[in-house]
């Protein structure tokens, strides 16, 4: 496969080297480093990088790669050429590097370090950068940070660079219909619960649900910090009295009769009350519904965990072992981790992965249909921690989707909790059991 086969999109930007103050968040930490940088910047030597987006499929849009990253990169640096490429059938990792076309960065999940960069052996310590570029970490929210290393194998191989939270959208239309109050940032399951029952109910012929929920996040990223295989051996972990108090509070909402996954209800219709959904909602659920009547709260947290959110799903930029102009990269992703690049990716309702309170402040400005509208919900809580390491020697296993899956295929089949988990452990102990088996077969 030729490398023109698999460009989706041209060069589009040239960079140089740049030396920032403290707010974007590099300088060089010895005189090697500095030299180095300054030596680039006066040779003004051409530089090519190869940027590809594996995740978000928003970038699969070239206009939308330039609007979110590209421009911010052309706007600082002028010398080296970025081309871009987008995750597509034919430019998959296999193929890109059969091909020879190994990217310099690639902006990935943080949670697929290990199945996707690390398996294909792209992934890069990149310890020495961040110190030689004295890159202040503590600007980056830890659990952002904890979350990369958790996944993989507790070396940084990343920096997140944007988010996606889970928040609760309302129709204050049936609120209003019905007389509740609109919930509030701070609102417990508990009181989700009563709400829900308040509201489910069949009127007029027409049937409204209190809340729907997507399974597979709400799990995977859930708010105990629950992980699905032991810490310490390869062995599943989820047929525990925690999980099985998770599976407890999600479950008792679909049990709300008129609430049941069976009823038909749409938010975007106007029959859903409530649906906890990504903050990416908050730009396509104007553009599909203008006329809706919603807002925003923070997600229900635990009442003995107050204020504890999801587990963050951010995408991350990884620079690769292979790329030859590692220095260049890391620069282009500092620029983007800037204050000034991050407050201008805030006011268009992007997460930023920084703990700055002024760049959260602004977050969704520049969107005219978020006037009004709570969006500091997408920052009320904090995150949850992800799981617990798992120990070295351990075999990797990406199970994150089983629990949630069983979850759903209970609801339909009409089996109990323990049987679910029960269900679920079979599922997680297998997957282990198969990936050891690949690995002895190629020893």
């Amino acid at each position: 496969m030729k490398r023109s086969h698999l460009l989706l999109a041209v060069p589009l930007v040239t960079l140089i080297f740049f030396s920032a103050c403290s707010q974007g968040g590099t300088t060089a930490t010895s005189d090697s480093g500095k030299n180095e940088a300054e030596a680039v910047v006066k040779s003004n030597a051409p530089i090519k990088l190869l940027f590809y987006t594996a995740q978000n499929s928003n970038y699969a849009q070239e206009e939308n790669f330039q609007r979110e990253i590209g421009k911010y990169i052309t706007e600082k640096f002028p010398n080296i050429t970025v081309e871009h490429i987008h995750k597509a059938k034919g430019a998959d990792y296999p193929e890109l590097i059969v091909a020879g076309t190994v990217p310099d960065i690639v902006l990935e999940s943080s949670t697929n370090v290990n199945s996707r960069i690390m398996a294909n052996g792209l992934h890069y310590d990149i310890g020495e950068l961040i110190k030689k570029h004295n890159f202040d970490l503590n600007r980056i929210d830890p659990v952002l940070l904890q979350v990369i290393r958790n996944w993989g194998d507790g070396k940084l191989y990343g920096l997140p660079f944007m988010g996606s939270n889970l928040i609760l959208f309302y129709n204050k239309d049936i609120f209003d219909k019905f007389g509740v109050a609109y919930p509030k940032d701070g609102i417990t399951w508990d009181e989700i619960y009563d709400i829900a029952q308040k509201i489910s109910r069949t009127d007029n012929g027409a049937n409204y649900v209190g809340l729907r929920y997507n399974s597979p996040l709400v799990f995977k990223y859930n708010q105990r910090s629950l992980g699905f295989m032991d810490a310490k051996t390869d062995k599943a972990a989820v047929n525990t009295e925690a999980w099985q108090q998770l599976f407890a509070n999600f479950k008792r909402i679909y049990d709300i009769p008129a609430n049941a996954p069976s009823i038909a209800g749409s938010f975007g219709g106007g029959t859903s009350a409530m649906n906890m959904d990504v903050t990416e909602k908050l730009i396509t659920m104007y553009q599909s519904n203008p006329n809706l009547n919603w807002d925003v709260v923070a997600a229900p947290a635990f009442k003995d965990a107050p204020k504890v959110g999801f587990q963050p799903n951010f995408y991350s930029m990884y620079i690769t072992e292979q790329s030859k102009n590692k220095d260049a990269a890391f620069e282009v992703i500092a620029h983007l981790l800037s204050d000034e690049v991050q407050t201008k990716l805030s006011k268009q309702a992007l997460v930023t992965p920084l703990v700055n309170k002024n760049i959260q402040s602004v977050f969704g400005q520049d969107i005219e249909w978020l006037k009004g509208r709570n969006t500091q919900a997408v920052f009320y809580n904090k995150y949850a921690p992800p799981a617990p390491i798992r120990e070295k020697g351990t075999t990797f296993v990406d199970v994150s989707g089983i629990p949630g899956n069983t979850f759903d295929a209970m609801l339909k089949n009409g089996t109990d909790i323990n049987s679910a988990l029960r269900q679920a452990e079979e599922s997680i102990e297998k997957s282990i059991a198969d990936v050891k088996a690949q690995e002895a077969a190629k020893k």
